[in-house]
């Protein structure tokens, strides 16, 4: 495969105290190389602290079992708290629980005074509420979490425009897929992830072909390989010759089968260049949360003195959703189209709080329960 020379489209960043931070980040490169942790070899960029006092002394990220490693989302997580820490001349440390009966532990001790606790996804969240609440003075960012009204106010959630990244999905699908179908392999029809990344991908289908219908087959779980399988193939026999899917395991499952049915792929969430090597071959480009961006740029917003939101919403405009390269030569005329819908999402209003999850639309295809 022949890599297209990166688009020169630089990330904008809704955060001033960002600015420097992702000086140079095409909106169409992959991230920076992970950087392992601290007991690994490489170090990162050195920083020189500004002189300006801070507020935080230390930012700890408690991660999810197994995590972080490279190019997951606590792994990219984990990027962003060490630029943020350097920037800002405060320690950092990654603290990996043995279980979830851990989180608990792991949280009180990392909120010290000064500190700053970050966790990524949905499993610690119970015990992220309760060590909220019993470290008032303790800031704690949960990514990709959309936090409910009513929790402690030290308590910030960092989320994504799955929507937004669903519709450039849906345009890079049209653009590739000729006269062909398009479609999505979603976990449920009833998760809210599934959910906006499905009705972002029409829209975008249809900002690239008026009136073109996308199919949608949902394996009914997250966690099923082999039902993802079913969805995919099932996609392909009805038509999709682009299909895009979640990063879950079902989400893999249907990548991969959809790859060996002779389909390409649009992969959402983290870089499945990196994730799912084996489907290098039928992969077209990821459409990536920026973990790395959007937590440096809510630590350093607060440790500045601003007040961090309950939810913050991520998305083009502030850098948290980019596209990695195109790992195929672009069709002709798609590079100009496509710089022309980033510049369009590059420009939009900054929003305080997500909008709310759109329905999904409704499924067409052989989808699965």
């Amino acid at each position: 495969m022949h890599r297209s020379n990166t688009l020169a489209l630089r990330l904008a960043v809704a955060v001033a105290a960002m600015a420097a931070l992702v000086a140079g980040c095409d909106i169409f490169s992959n991230p920076p190389a992970p950087t392992p942790s601290p007991s690994g070899g490489a170090a990162i960029s050195t920083v020189t602290p500004s002189p300006t006092p801070h507020l935080f002394r230390s930012i700890v990220l408690v991660a999810q079992i197994g995590e972080p490693k490279k190019w997951t989302p606590a792994g990219l997580t984990w990027i962003g708290v060490q630029e943020a820490a350097a920037r800002i001349g405060a320690a950092s440390s990654n603290v990996e629980p043995i279980s979830n009966a851990d989180y608990p532990k792991a949280l009180d001790a990392a909120a010290t005074p000064g500190a700053v606790v970050v966790t990524v996804g949905t499993v610690a969240d119970p015990a992220v509420r309760v060590a909220a609440a019993a470290h008032p003075t303790t800031q704690f960012f949960e990514v990709d979490v959309a936090l409910p009204d009513g929790v402690p106010a030290n308590l910030h959630g960092l989320v994504f425009d799955e929507a937004e990244a669903g519709y450039l999905g849906g345009y890079v699908a049209a653009a590739f897929s000729g006269t062909s179908g398009v479609g999505m392999v979603g976990d449920t029809a009833t998760d809210v992830g599934s959910a906006n990344y499905a009705a972002g991908f029409q829209n975008g289908l249809t900002q690239a072909v008026p009136g073109a219908v996308a199919a949608f087959a949902y394996v009914g779980t997250a966690d099923s390989p082999d039902r993802g399988r079913t969805a995919a193939a099932g996609l392909v026999k009805a038509g999709s010759r682009v299909i895009m899917a979640l990063p879950s395991l079902s989400g893999i499952g249907a990548m991969r089968e959809a790859c060996a049915d002779g389909a390409r792929l649009v992969a959402v969430d983290t870089d499945a260049w990196q994730t799912v090597p084996d489907i290098h071959s039928c992969l077209l480009v990821s459409v990536m949360k920026r973990y790395d961006v959007a937590i440096a740029a809510a630590v350093l917003a607060a440790d500045a003195g601003t007040a961090a939101q309950r939810v913050a919403m991520n998305d083009v405009s502030t850098g948290g959703i980019a596209l990695s390269s195109f790992h195929v030569e672009l069709p002709a005329g798609f590079q100009t189209s496509i710089e022309a819908i980033i510049a369009t999402l590059r420009a939009g209003p900054p929003r305080a709080t997500p909008a709310p999850p759109s329905a999904p639309p409704s499924a067409g295809g052989s989808p699965t329960s």
